[in-house]
């Protein structure tokens, strides 16, 4: 069948020619049409709930709403764990669920419990919102800043939200920081006490100053109306001198108040380069293409520069630049590797062949493509990275399938019978090569969790090149061979160097076939000891580092500080930073107050918070491939933003010194320099504690953390018990109870004055805004504990002090939950180059042991527990993936012998791997791991190749014939894969970085196998 096969693509020449140039159009339109994207957006195996009730501290809310939700949750089916945090008003909590539950039916079953808890919650506060936990990344980042007010500068970003809403493929264009429009009243207590007015009469009496529904219709005929209220006074002076009835007496608002139009209270209060911002966060859609929506956008912001003036428009956290990059990367290296393979096939066989297979590349990647823009797939950071794995392995078809039409010619075959006989020969083993590296990759989608939702593209990206290249290779190949391939007496006199390589080889061979017992005993011991020594020698880490293109100052400043007051002190950072910091280093500096990342880069908001975002300019080409070859071969090269040539880390360096004041000033409670981690696992260093004592967890996190901040290669050591703001606790004490009071009662009276309460809307400038009470004086605790209050049932007043007690609780700023355990957790960064996780748990036992002997559970999380189970679903897809490949050897070879026999050179070729991160100074990581796995496929095909013509062998003499048949392909096949491997090995950069040890284990690797494979 497969020779018919090939005999309708060599046959119908100009129909197959037709057919690759369809293909060739349709790869430019699947090109311009496939989504191009940082990550790609997708479901995790996790549900979130949100809830949110103003006002409230963590402790209250986690009694009035979380602990309920948990318990109910906790006993539904196929829960794997819940983890929550609660913060001042607000919380979530994060339901991670089995492998293979249904989301949608959980989903479902959680919205129930959350609707019949929606009782027990208070009145005026929103139901809990629950929806499928899904993984968006932002495409770019957008500075408005001015020295003009802020609500001046909302109504310019209000104005920009609309014109980006225009732009197709764009989605969750949200402004940071943005404020409604309300009316506060402000409402003095002595003057109600002076007046005896009842501040619930009064909270009535407000709440109808504006009615925004309608009234009704009026059908008369010839005149239809609509009949609605006037919706509220607009302007501040007639609604000062509004009478309000109150008590039976007819009293103006001013009399009582303080009447405002004012921005609803700010949570966070924002500088870019020194001058008051409002930031715009925008999401891509799931189609579009990122690099031209962010040039639609860019060129937007110029149009808005030249008609606001005073304002700067400026584009930052630009992800396209990484997907530009990393296209130019994968183009440029498919370029070169073209001209490497073509280069390396020129050398060993001829030009001509060299032209053939290096055909193969393009056509290759124009079907891959088709297929993935076809399957739903997008061009993004990971399948371009799987691209450029599979770059190396694309042309091992072809070479092996041009060899052996090559040498039909060279026996003497015709053209069109060398091209079908010549391929058909080869098929069954290039089939089954295919098949076994495909094997090898493919259990990696076992992976769980959200590191195997974002690794899973790469098995399938490199599948979809690898089937591509075998469909090249048995259609479009064995046409172009039959019309370019020729045999020219010149090209055999080019030869001689390549006889003499093979009268070694064969020396060499017969040598250690006369001695094969000795030397096999000898080569196995000596390979299997130094993998043992190589492996007691080399550490384990999760993510390789690479440089970043990010800074992060946060802190905290004093608690009793206000937002204002945080940004005052943070200015003074600010200024410090742009005046001293590079231009070539830096683009620009942003600075939020009011929030703050923690060390697993969760938000926190409180007004004393802060965060500062040192953006870096790209790091200038440093390697021969990047300053030389690869701005030549990018499609779309522009260094115009590459200006650094030092590290975010050197960066990070001068930025301590100049801040180191900071660190030890009263004013900051915290205060950290850190460079952004990257990858799955936020933090190095990850220990959970939890006990029923809190005090006894202090005690714990104490001990942790003065050890971690002595260890070498431990930095930036933090913890997330941190304290909050005390809360005051009313108990209604004998003689408040004698007068009829109650918690409900005084509730009642006081949320009106402290709790900024919503008395209705009204319109303002064609906008519905909402009317809002408060104390005047509210800030005070002496306006609490000197408040007074109506008697039940009485026209007397007595003082809330008289009738209440008061307790003063110690509060934390935040509280996590596992499982509904509280838990508190130490953090710390490791410098890899020094020390792993490994290498620090050790030297952590004895304070690790002290710590549980107090009855303090102990967890390990962060990059130790991820290590742990990479390495567990590591060991199993090798497991699956050797047992596939077992099973494709005895298809081919109907033996278990012989299967077994090529498969020997996958334990073996670990020597390659282990002895290739250590020549280049790395540790193994979990991308050198998957390297591995896919290794254990890509080293057997040279060994399928080999014993396909082995098999045949009946002496001696006809191995070694058989053997140097085979040698040429099997090196063509090894050479090229490596030279595709090669830029990523050695010239690795940016984002790239992170595929390196793959690329290591896979190019090292084949190198040795096939030495092994060889002899």
């Amino acid at each position: 069948m497969i020779k018919n096969f090939i005999r309708f693509a060599v046959e119908k020449n100009i129909l197959n020619h037709i057919f690759l140039v369809f293909l060739v159009v349709l790869s430019i339109f699947s090109y311009q049409k496939i989504p191009k994207e940082i990550f790609p957006p997708s479901n995790l195996d996790a549900i979130s709930i949100t809830g949110a009730y103003a006002g409230t501290s963590p402790d209250v809310l986690d009694k009035i709403a979380v602990k309920e939700l948990e318990d109910e949750i906790t006993n539904l089916n196929d829960i794997d764990r819940i983890e929550s945090a609660i913060k001042n008003g607000a919380f979530s909590i994060t339901v991670y669920l089995k492998d293979g539950a249904e989301k949608n039916e959980i989903l479902d079953e959680i919205k129930d419990i959350i609707s019949s808890q929606r009782s027990d919650l208070p009145s005026d506060m929103d139901e809990p919102i629950a929806k499928v936990m899904t993984t968006t990344y932002p495409l770019v980042a957008i500075a408005i800043a001015s020295d003009k007010s802020v609500e001046e500068i909302l109504e310019v970003a209000s104005k920009l939200k609309s014109s980006l809403s225009k732009i197709p493929d764009l989605s969750d264009i949200f402004i940071r920081g943005d404020a409604d429009k309300e009316l506060v009243i402000k409402i003095d207590e002595k003057k109600l006490l002076a007046y005896n007015l009842s501040i619930n009469e009064v909270y009535s009496a407000i709440s109808s100053l504006s009615e925004v529904f309608p009234v009704g219709v009026i059908k008369e005929r010839g005149n239809h109306l609509y009949v609605s209220t006037f919706g509220g006074e607009k302007e501040v002076e007639k609604l000062k001198n509004i009478r309000l009835s109150i008590g039976g007496k007819r009293i103006k608002l001013s009399d009582i108040a303080n009447v405002a139009f004012s921005l609803e209270d700010l949570s966070e209060v924002s500088h870019f380069n020194g001058k008051t911002n409002i930031s715009i966060n925008i999401n891509k859609a799931k189609t579009g293409n990122a690099i031209t929506l962010v040039k639609e956008i860019k060129k937007l912001l110029k149009e808005y520069e030249a008609g606001y003036e005073g304002f700067t428009f400026q584009a930052y956290s630009d992800t396209s630049v990484w997907i530009r990059n990393r296209l130019n990367t994968v183009i440029s290296n498919i370029l070169f590797g073209l001209i490497l393979v073509s280069l390396s096939v020129y050398i060993f066989i001829s030009g001509r062949i060299a032209f053939v297979v290096g055909l193969g590349i393009p056509v290759s990647f124009m079907i891959g493509l088709i297929a993935a823009q076809m399957m739903g797939y997008s061009l993004n950071m990971l399948s371009l990275l799987g691209a450029l794995i599979a770059l190396g392995m694309l042309v091992d078809e072809a070479i092996v399938v041009a060899e052996n039409i090559y040498r039909h010619l060279e026996n003497g075959d015709t053209p069109k019978d060398a091209a079908i006989n010549g391929a058909a020969e080869v098929f069954p083993a290039v089939l089954t090569a295919t098949a076994t590296t495909i094997f090898a990759f493919l259990p990696l989608l076992i992976m769980s969790g959200e590191m195997g939702v974002f690794m899973r593209v790469l098995p399938i990206m490199i599948s979809i090149l690898l089937l591509s290249s075998l469909f090249e290779a048995f259609f479009f190949l064995p046409l172009h061979a039959k019309d370019f391939l020729k045999v020219k007496t010149k090209e055999k006199k080019n030869e001689s160097w390549w006889r003499s390589f093979n009268l070694i080889y064969k020396q060499i061979l017969s040598f250690i076939i006369h001695y094969k017992k000795s030397v096999l005993s000898a080569f196995v011991f000596v390979t299997l000891f130094f993998i043992g020594v190589f492996f007691k020698n080399i550490d384990f880490q999760l993510f390789p580092d690479f440089d970043t293109t990010e800074i992060y100052i946060s802190g905290k400043v004093d608690i009793n500080y206000d937002i204002h007051n945080t940004q005052e002190i943070v200015n003074e950072v600010e200024k410090l930073l742009l005046a001293n910091l590079s231009k070539d280093d830096i683009s620009s500096i942003a600075s939020v107050s009011g929030f703050m990342l923690d060390a697993k880069y969760r938000p926190h908001v409180a007004e004393n918070n802060f965060h500062i975002f040192i953006n870096l300019h790209e790091r200038k080409p440093e390697n021969f491939f990047n300053i030389y070859i690869n701005p030549y071969l990018s499609p779309e090269y522009d260094d115009t933003n590459m200006r650094r040539s030092r590290s975010a880390l050197k960066i990070l360096e001068d930025v301590k010194k100049l801040t180191d004041k900071f660190a030890t000033d009263e004013r900051f409670e915290e205060f950290k320099a850190v460079v952004p981690g990257a990858g799955i696992v936020e933090s190095d260093v990850e220990i959970a504690l939890s006990h029923p004592n809190i005090k006894v967890v202090e005690e714990a996190v104490k001990i942790l953390s003065e050890k971690l901040s002595q260890i070498e290669g431990v930095f930036n050591v933090q913890h997330d018990l941190q304290e909050g703001k005390k809360e005051l606790k009313l108990r209604v004490n004998e003689y408040g109870q004698s007068l009829g009071f109650s918690e409900k009662l005084i509730s009642t009276y006081l949320r009106p004055y402290y709790f900024k309460a919503e008395s209705g809307k009204m319109f303002y400038n064609g906008e519905l805004i909402n009317i809002r009470t408060q104390e005047s004086f509210k800030d005070n605790f002496d306006s609490i504990s000197t408040f007074y209050l109506p008697i039940p049932n009485s026209d007397k007043k007595v003082k809330l002090s008289e009738v209440v007690d008061f307790d003063f609780v110690d509060g934390y700023s935040d509280i996590y939950k596992d499982d509904g355990r509280r838990v508190s957790s130490v953090f710390a960064s490791l410098n890899k180059s020094i020390m792993t996780s490994g290498k620090m748990f050790k030297l952590l036992e004895a304070q690790l042991k002290q710590i549980e002997e107090k009855g303090v559970s102990v967890e390990i999380k962060g990059e130790e527990k991820e290590g742990d189970k990479v390495k567990e679903e590591m060991l199993r897809a090798a497991i699956i993936a050797v047992f596939l490949i077992f099973l494709a050897l005895v298809w081919m070879f109907d033996s278990i012998v012989l299967s077994i026999l090529i498969l020997t050179t996958i334990p073996l070729s670990l020597f390659g791997v282990l002895g290739g991160h250590l020549l280049m100074g790395l540790n193994l990581t979990m991308p050198g791991m998957l390297g591995v796995v896919g290794l254990s496929g890509v080293v057997v095909n040279d060994g399928i190749i080999m014993m396909d013509f082995l098999k045949k062998a009946k002496s001696y003499e006809d191995i070694i014939k058989y053997a140097t048949m085979r040698l040429r392909p099997i090196l063509l096949t090894s050479i090229t894969t490596v030279l595709g491997l090669a830029t990523l090995i050695f010239f690795a950069s940016g984002q790239a970085v992170i595929l390196q040890p793959m690329a290591i284990s896979l190019g090292y690797g084949i190198a040795w196998a096939t030495v092994l494979n060889l002899f």
